[in-house]
Order: structure tokens, then C-alpha cells, then sequence
């Protein structure tokens, strides 16, 4: 996949994510977005347990979001830099 065609959600919740040195920094248990005429554009990918137990427990749990711009690569794993 390339960064520049459409995504399902469904493609991207759940898929392992790692760093440009390999390290895996956990899997997408969400995204945040917002519209833009008739399209969702992604701002944040929510990654690692903490984005669960945030997603489980509400607001008051911390989560590591990582900013889209910073996705580099969407294939069997998503690739940050």
C-alpha cells in the first residue's frame, strides 16, 4: 500500500507498527481523524496497550499517538520514521 491511495480502517486497526531502526512499537487499536468535504483524512495512528486500556477505560488513561505525516511506510506493518 502506499501512503497516498485510500485506507479501510479496517485494514489499519490491528497491524504492527515499527520504527525506522525496526523496533516494534506496538499495534493500531485506533485512529483519529477529521472530514474534509465527503473524505476522513487520518491525523494519528493510536498504538501500544496504553491506546487500549484508553480505548477500554476513557480519557483519563494516557496512549501513545503517533502523527500520520510521520507514517512512512503502510505494507504487512506500518513503518514510522
Amino acid at each position: 500500500m502506499e501512503l497516498s491511495e485510500p485506507y479501510a480502517i479496517s485494514d489499519l486497526i490491528g497491524r504492527p507498527v515499527h520504527d525506522g531502526a525496526g523496533r516494534r512499537l506496538g499495534r493500531v487499536f485506533e485512529i483519529r481523524g477529521h472530514h474534509e468535504g465527503d473524505e476522513i483524512v487520518i491525523d494519528e495512528i493510536m498504538v501500544g496497550a496504553r491506546s487500549l486500556l484508553k480505548r477500554l477505560r476513557g480519557p483519563s488513561a494516557s496512549a501513545r499517538a503517533i502523527s500520520w505525516t510521520q507514517v512512512s511506510e503502510v505494507g504487512e506493518r506500518i513503518l514510522v520514521v
